[in-house]
């Protein structure tokens, strides 16, 4: 898997499901479905977040940006593709942190993922 590359995203909770349409239609499997989970992580107003960090194929980008095909297992193509309208992807190198916003599911390409942690600008959550 040396030629994958690393994507992390920081979803904003109110997208958390449709985001999960959009993974598994991105994915490989129906498990994919289940990529966003609850929102620990927050942004500097206290924004919520469900963050995901995977390895993923070179062609993420295009394929996040090309009309999306309904995998095999099914998925709910309508909020699918209201996720993929939400996606930005961003480049450390050229773009400005920090990323994760309420508006955007926020990719970070290439970073590991306690780099793009730091990049989307995301911290846990407190214990309540």
């Amino acid at each position: 898997m040396s030629d994958w590359i690393r994507v992390t995203i920081a979803c904003p909770e109110a997208m958390i499901a449709d985001a999960n349409q959009l993974a598994s239609v991105l994915g490989f499997s129906a498990a994919d479905a289940n990529t966003f989970g609850e929102p620990v992580w927050q942004d500097a107003e206290g924004n919520r977040y469900a963050v995901a960090s995977t390895l993923a194929k070179p062609a993420f980008v295009t394929d996040a940006m090309s009309p999306l095909l309904e995998p095999p297992w099914g998925a709910d193509m309508e909020a699918a593709a209201r996720a993929q309208e939400w996606l930005a992807v961003f480049d450390p190198a050229t773009d400005s942190a920090p990323f994760a916003n309420p508006v955007h599911l926020a990719a970070v390409l290439y970073a590991d993922a306690p780099e793009a942690l730091a990049i989307l600008g995301v911290t846990p959550v407190a214990s309540e």
